[in-house]
């Protein structure tokens, strides 16, 4: 026991002391403190006769038993101000992941209301279209595809519920789109469109209904499909509309507003070395947007009327032409189906008359009738090129023309490696 605690026992033990009682209590207490300080003191002071060796010995001691503490602080639980913190981080960063995954919006079908009034069948007996009424700036107009409105001659225009539209005698083009539209006088309902797919935020993946004119029948369908992609003038959509339904409106489900008019389809069946392996499907489908800034340009529909048919007329010549130079090179058939046709029927008077089908292409009578009537088509391929194009002047039937023109010139060298290797 130490010297200080002795003297204090003794102190204690004599009758004077034991006459205070409330001092014994207070010495008491001092004498715990004194003797625990002076313990621990004395047990933590380095001994005088040990060595620089061993001090260092016992400090490396001390510090793996405490090493050894913190472990088992940690093992039973007990974390460091700074481990705390991270993990409420942590826990906090996959709370905000949890809710946000919460209150994301799920994609529900929504059943598109559209005044059927609102949406319009231009039917002749060439072809049948679609198309609605909807507002623009301001104005009402019959909204629908050039090639739709190019074809609608003499057509009935009507909407759904049976009201007969009569139209002036001029509309406006979109120079970029295969969109036309027309004012009209008109007190019904129309279509809300979208002024801008960037303000609406409109994106592929979302959910649209194209509204059509089912099967002809005069009642209205939706058809349920999504985004594919969104370009610069068009859209594509999985809708799966068929070319009756050209000039039907695109409806986007979640805004309930028009943002695209249905426009064409496109087959990739064949697919290429670079296409062989895409996972889209074969007929894509594709419409033109209505928002933004589109040029338009005026124009009377009697020379609408003039230039579409024009135009079709150049593409059914020039597809025949085609197939005709295809099947004769490829396949070695003579396609007579074509005798009737309006404008090249002429080319196959001879082979009526006068070709030995019996005898092949190999006789001289044969091989002179096969000679005249590739000329004479090499001449229909260069005949009306230089016109139509001058006659057209719609920018949507141009680029027709433009794409037309690799067609015929595929044609001319079939033609041209025919008569070179199977005629003398």
């Amino acid at each position: 026991m130490p010297v200080v605690s002795r003297v204090l026992n003794g102190l204690m033990a004599t009758p004077l002391f034991l006459h205070c009682r409330a001092w014994q209590v207070c010495a008491l207490l001092l004498l715990s403190v004194a003797s625990a300080l002076g313990q621990g003191f004395l047990e933590n002071m380095p001994r005088a006769n040990q060595s620089p060796m061993e001090r260092a010995k016992q400090a490396r001691q001390e510090l793996m038993q405490r090493m050894q503490e913190v472990d088992k602080e940690s093992s039973a639980g007990t974390e460091s101000l700074e481990g705390r913190i991270i993990r409420l981080k942590r826990e906090l960063a996959a709370a905000e992941v949890e809710w946000a995954k919460r209150n994301e919006r799920v994609p529900t079908a929504v059943e598109v209301k559209i005044a059927s009034a609102a949406l319009v069948v231009i039917s002749s007996e060439q072809s049948e279209g679609s198309g609605f009424i909807a507002k623009i700036r301001g104005r009402t107009f019959l909204i629908s595809n050039i090639h739709v409105l190019g074809a609608a001659r003499s057509a009935t225009i009507q909407t759904l519920d049976g009201v007969e539209i009569t139209l002036p005698s001029y509309g406006y083009v979109s120079r970029r789109r295969d969109i036309a539209i027309v004012p009209i006088e008109w007190a019904g309902p129309t279509l809300p469109m979208s002024q801008s797919l960037s303000f609406d935020e409109v994106g592929i993946g979302q959910a649209v209904t194209v509204m059509v004119n089912s099967d002809g029948a005069r009642v209205a369908r939706q058809l349920k499909g999504k985004i594919c992609d969104v370009g610069s003038n068009e859209l594509e959509v999985s809708a799966k509309f068929v070319p009756g339904n050209s000039g039907s409106p695109v409806v986007h489900d979640e805004l309930g507003r028009v943002i695209a008019i249905a426009s064409h389809l496109e087959d990739f069946g064949a697919k290429t070395k670079g296409t062989k392996d895409s996972k889209q499907a074969n007929v894509r489908r594709f419409a033109c947007r209505i928002d933004g800034e589109i040029e338009w340009a005026q124009v009377a529909l009697s020379d609408l009327y003039n230039q579409a048919e024009l135009y079709y007329q150049y593409e059914d010549r020039s597809r025949a032409m085609s197939q005709i130079g295809h099947k004769l090179q490829h396949e070695d058939q003579l396609m007579t189906s074509y005798s009737r046709h309006d404008s090249l029927g002429h080319l196959f008077e001879d082979f009526d008359r006068d070709f030995q089908w019996h005898r092949g292409t190999n006789s001289s009578h044969n091989q002179r009738l096969l000679k005249r009537f590739v000329a004479g088509v090499m001449s229909e391929l260069q005949t009306d090129r230089q016109s139509t194009q001058d006659a057209l002047k719609i920018d949507f039937y141009q680029r027709g023309y433009v794409a037309l023109e690799s067609l015929r010139d595929q044609a001319a060298r079939d033609f041209v490696r025919f008569r070179d290797s199977r005629l003398d």
